[in-house]
């Protein structure tokens, strides 16, 4: 059986937030190098096109690092097969002639297009791309030492 409930927020997440509580810090959750990932060289142009996209608009972040270029990739994978199967089914329509002829069946791109929506999704979800994802962020974070982060790492 899963987990229950919302996945747990990343202490980076929750300092962006403006927790104070250190109760509610996990102090010891493993962190990534703050580097922006690489993007891999065989991607498509589309997805090339979706992943300097999404690291020129959200990439300052911070939260976005280079332990999470696969995640990043199957989100900007995903998002260009998302947009090429729904181009590709608005052309042809929802209902197409069935193998055994006239009568008419529903479009296996529908499956594809709510795939891959689904799972651009979930990732972006992951990732902190979603407008719920990113609800209570007061500020980006910065290479800056901050404060509060100074005074954890003294008490422990």
């Amino acid at each position: 059986m899963g987990s229950r409930g919302p996945a747990p927020t990343p202490t980076a997440l929750r300092l962006l937030r403006g927790e104070t509580r250190p109760s509610r810090l996990n102090r010891a959750e493993p962190t990534p190098r703050r580097r922006r990932p690489t993007m891999p060289p065989d991607m498509s142009v589309a997805a090339t096109r979706v992943w300097r996209r999404v690291l020129r608009e959200y990439g300052a972040s911070g939260v976005i690092t280079a332990a999470d270029a696969d995640v990043l990739r199957a989100y900007c994978e995903a998002v260009a097969r998302y947009v090429d199967a729904a181009r590709t089914l608005e052309a042809s329509g929802p209902l197409i002639r069935g193998a055994r002829g006239g009568e008419l069946v529903k479009n296996p791109l529908h499956q594809i297009v709510r795939d891959n929506a689904l799972l651009l999704r979930a990732f972006a979800r992951e990732l902190g791309l979603t407008p719920s994802a990113r609800t209570g962020l007061s500020g980006a974070a910065s290479d800056t030492a901050d404060p509060f982060e100074a005074l954890l790492a003294q008490m422990s």
